[in-house]
């Protein structure tokens, strides 16, 4: 089930085996490939050409990466059913991310061709969001997919780009009249489908540095400090019995009275309902 959310996008599927050798045409998203499963889970081999270059064979098994560069045009064979996760990312934003962050950047950002290696911080973000694509399938949360993708990006330009972007100077903290000003805006806006980029511009900032002193400043990233936000307005609505959960769900920002039942358990360890019976 593919998910899209500001541009990061996120298919997990299994492949049967093509019989012989296949060919995809070049998009403008750089490709993140986790292989995820196989028959057995052992060693299978794997080919791979791009752009009508070399062929490359190699050995893979759940837990390595491949990568194709945007606009790139690869052709594949494999000999076994696999279940891939590939996370797309245009290129776009992934330059935009790197000009956000960095001092001086380099007129041209390329990711690096990788095949079949190991990145287990970058396995671990893939896993993360591959949990992700059933629970957060049918539900918009801007802000979640945009501070993902911007966290994937970093990785990338930090590890795997043919340029590396160094760190950008430690920050301090948002000053206390910006932290209130974007504090009373989320108070206000909590029905809405908020997104990081949305959020900077009310500071007047780029996202990535946003983020980064958003967190400084209250200890949560903006996704954790909104969600918190929501469920403890949620938990002040719950003592008007004339509202329903239902209406309580939309009121507080969630897409449906389900995911809004989800979340509350998972920071409450009550239901809402629950919660209601017990005040």
């Amino acid at each position: 089930m593919p998910i899209l959310k500001q541009g990061l996008r996120v298919e997990r599927n299994v492949y049967a085996p093509p019989g012989e050798r296949i060919s995809d045409s070049g998009i403008p998203d750089h490709c993140i490939s986790l292989h995820i499963a196989n028959p057995g889970n052992l060693e299978r081999r794997l080919e791979r050409r791009l752009d009508g270059e070399k062929l490359i064979e190699r050995l893979t098994l759940p837990g390595l990466f491949t990568f194709v560069p945007a606009f790139r045009e690869p052709e594949w064979f494999w000999e076994s059913a696999v279940e891939i996760l590939d996370i797309y990312l245009p290129a776009a934003v992934l330059e935009q991310i790197a000009m956000e962050s960095c001092v001086s950047t380099p007129q041209t950002i390329e990711l690096i061709d990788r095949f079949a290696i190991r990145d287990p911080l970058l396995e671990q973000l893939a896993l993360t969001l591959s949990g992700e694509v059933d629970i957060r399938a049918d539900c918009g949360d801007r802000l979640y997919w945009e501070s993902v993708q911007t966290l994937l990006a970093m990785h990338l330009l930090r590890h795997h780009c043919t340029v590396k972007i160094a760190n950008s100077p430690k920050l301090g903290k948002l000053s206390q009249s910006k932290l209130q000003q974007i504090l009373d805006y989320i108070q206000d806006n909590l029905d809405r489908d908020m997104g990081l980029a949305e959020l900077a511009v009310v500071v007047q900032m780029s996202s990535h540095h946003f983020g980064k002193l958003f967190k400084q400043s209250t200890g949560l990233s903006p996704h954790q400090y909104v969600l918190q936000c929501r469920i403890e307005r949620g938990k002040t609505l719950l003592s008007n019995p004339e509202l329903t959960i239902a209406d309580i769900s939309q009121a507080v920002g969630f897409c449906d009275q389900s995911h809004f039942t989800n979340v509350f358990r998972r920071h409450t360890s009550l239901t809402p309902r629950q919660y209601r019976h017990q005040l």
